[in-house]
């Protein structure tokens, strides 16, 4: 695999990779998505029961992954954990009332190991040590992945989300971008319509419009341990197929899908 993505929520793999996410399936790499939860503490918007969140929001997620063109997907049902602050009057899944989360699950960097080794990937993308904005699920996914990383033995380039300049509030911890890719107007189309498939988490995505609208058409990326100009691609072979040399063919994106 060429690229995979590991977060713990449905709808964190479209804000900041989703554009990419759908470049390079069209410039024939093989792209993945590992998802930890279903996101069963988030908002309901009453458009489901609190206890069918969980559900609803993998239904959403699944429909999202057609349109970034995922080759592999795998869901995974580990608990959602509360976010840093609510609302009083917001509609929550049931998961909103249990403590639980993400954090709790140390045995997911064996699951990850095993997936890393079984999948291969060249490149991962995953929260920054500050996951973005101090959500617990999003620091613990962060530092998970980094530990199957450095127990596998494989040589994969390690990403993280971040942004050109976070807010105060979310600034220890934050890493500068050193990958930084703009995308055509027919991607980011594309990525907009994959946003919108979460429907449940509308006020989510109508906030991340507002506050980080740059970042829409602008996807930045802070690669672990280099020190380098910064670059546009994660991968050097990542380009249009009809742009890439004779000797390089990247392997077409396959149809593996786990749920």
């Amino acid at each position: 695999m060429d690229l995979l993505v590991v977060v713990p929520h449905p709808d964190d793999e479209v804000f900041g990779a989703g554009g990419t996410l759908i470049q390079y399936a069209d410039w024939g790499l093989e792209t993945g998505l590992i998802t930890l939860t279903k996101g069963e503490a988030g908002r309901t918007l009453g458009l489901c029961k609190p206890e069918e969140l969980g559900e609803q929001r993998a239904k959403e997620l699944r429909q999202a992954v057609q349109i970034l063109k995922l080759g592999h997907f795998e869901l995974y049902d580990f608990p959602n954990g509360l976010p840093n602050a609510t609302a009083d009057e917001e509609a929550r899944g049931s998961g909103f009332a249990t403590p639980e989360g993400v954090a709790d699950h140390p045995e997911i960097v064996d699951l990850l190991l095993w997936r890393f080794e079984v999948l291969r990937p060249k490149a991962i993308i995953t929260f920054g040590p500050n996951g973005s904005n101090r959500h617990p699920d999003h620091v613990a996914t962060h530092r998970f992945v980094v530990r199957a990383v450095e127990r596998s033995q494989q040589k994969t380039k390690l990403f993280f989300y971040t942004s050109p300049q976070p807010p105060p509030e979310y600034l220890e911890g934050w890493l500068p971008p050193n990958h930084i890719r703009h995308l055509p107007m027919e991607v980011l189309l594309q990525k907009l319509r994959a946003m919108a498939q979460h429907r449940t988490q509308a006020l989510s995505v109508l906030n991340f419009m507002d506050r980080f609208s740059h970042r829409l058409a602008t996807e930045t990326f802070h690669l672990s341990g280099y020190e380098g100009p910064v670059q546009h691609e994660l991968l050097w072979y990542a380009r249009p197929w009809g742009s890439v040399p004779a000797n390089v063919c990247p392997r077409p994106r396959g149809l593996d899908s786990v749920s």
